[in-house]
């Protein structure tokens, strides 16, 4: 499968969101509500082992002659491990899973680095099932020398429960848990490792590294310090021109977007007792059970209509639009991440030409960050490039100035 071909991530954007995170003082931030055990492996296997000839194969198999024209240094472990972590609320222990790639006879690994996918919809299209997306694992610690550490989400792999898409608190909390799973797993075979640790990801990943970037610098400050970030192509200003993309009467390439982030939404924050207050009919009945994490976006696609917000009662639509004191209005105001200061070097990358995650989202970031004192924050536009394509550009971008913090 083209690598590219497998960031159908996206638009993840929808109108995406998620609770805690910016303006409440009424909401606790993940930070606040330390449970005992999170982190720790509850399973780690290892599933498989690839030598440099072999990983050549794999990146000839990407069909993009950029990567398969890169060279890897090191041989590489595969581990699947699942993990303790926080629920969707935040107050109680469960599940999830990820993938961890160990380069072997390095000596000692330039860091950890962890890798944040793209929208999914299936729950067996994941990094530990060894999914197109865990090649960028692959792709860095056999380049770099990096332990990868690759998180499932909640609610995705071996998690139980609905994944709540989009959804910062979760995104940040299963992703720092992966990051002290991984510790773990190192220390248990052995792995001596140093203190880097870069975060970067593509579209629903791009969301989730900011969210991660931002949780650890403001609540994790003591345990993780971040070396660097590459949010890529990701929806930061959901309240804004993300809105926008729901509010049109437009028809989209990807409509199972906008019930995939109603109803996780809803999932996460009790918005509404069913999704009939809120999905017109007939889609009330028959579009929420398509998302039991058996099926993939296209069989959601195929039973949408022409204009995806046409399953909403026009009544909430209406008032989303023109109520700006609506729930779901506050929710993507709450889950905004571009109004806040990294400190470590960032690295934004976007396409003007992306048709899925609104280019405009990268330019509010990059320039409030600017705005708010960042003294190290970069930017780079790869042109008229579609969504899916501007992949493999950032990527390797990211890969460029990552290897500034590795010597």
């Amino acid at each position: 499968m083209n690598l590219i071909k497998s960031f159908k991530c996206s638009i993840a954007i929808l109108l995406l969101a998620s609770i805690f995170a910016c303006n409440s003082n009424d909401v606790p931030d993940v930070g606040d509500m330390e449970i005992e055990g999170r982190g720790e492996i509850t399973d780690q296997t290892l599933i498989v082992s690839y030598t440099t000839a072999e990983i050549d194969d794999i990146l000839d198999d990407t069909g993009d002659p950029l990567i398969g024209a890169l060279t890897p240094a090191y041989e590489i472990d595969l581990y699947k491990v699942v993990y303790k972590t926080v629920d969707v609320k935040g107050e109680n222990l469960t599940t999830a899973s990820g993938l961890v790639v160990v380069p072997k006879n390095v000596g000692a690994p330039s860091g950890i680095a962890s890798y944040l996918h793209g929208t999914t919809l299936k729950k067996t299209d994941v990094p530990s099932n060894l999914s197109s997306e865990s090649r960028i694992g692959i792709i860095y610690a056999s380049i770099n020398g990096l332990v990868m550490a690759l998180p499932d989400y909640l609610g995705l792999g071996d998690s139980p429960g609905f994944h709540p898409y989009v959804h910062a608190p979760s995104e940040a909390s299963a992703t720092i848990d992966m990051l002290r799973a991984t510790k773990h797993l190192c220390a248990s075979i052995n792995i001596d490792l140093n203190e880097k640790l870069l975060l970067f990801g593509y579209s629903q990943g791009g969301h989730a590294t900011m969210a991660t970037h931002k949780e650890i610098e403001e609540n994790y400050a003591t345990e993780f310090t971040v070396t660097a970030s590459a949010p890529l192509a990701g929806p930061y200003d959901m309240s804004g021109y993300q809105a926008d993309v729901f509010m049109v009467d437009e028809e989209y390439s990807y409509p199972y977007y906008l019930p995939y982030v109603l109803l996780s939404y809803n999932y996460a924050y009790d918005l509404y007792d069913s999704p009939s207050e809120f999905l017109a009919a007939p889609y009330d009945q028959t579009i929420p059970p398509l998302f039991d994490g058996t099926n993939t976006g296209n069989v959601v696609n195929d039973a949408m209509p022409t204009l995806a917000n046409d399953i909403i009662i026009p009544s909430v639509l209406n008032d989303f639009r023109y109520n700006y004191s609506h729930p779901l209005r506050k929710v993507l105001r709450e889950n905004d991440l571009y109004d806040w200061t990294p400190k470590a070097p960032t690295f934004i990358c976007h396409c003007e030409g992306d048709d899925q995650v609104k280019y405009e989202n990268a330019l509010v970031a990059y320039n409030t960050f600017i705005t708010n004192g960042a003294t190290d924050v970069r930017f780079a536009n790869k042109g008229n490039l579609n969504h899916n394509d501007c992949v493999a550009p950032c990527l390797l971008e990211t890969l460029n100035f990552f290897s500034e913090f590795l010597n």
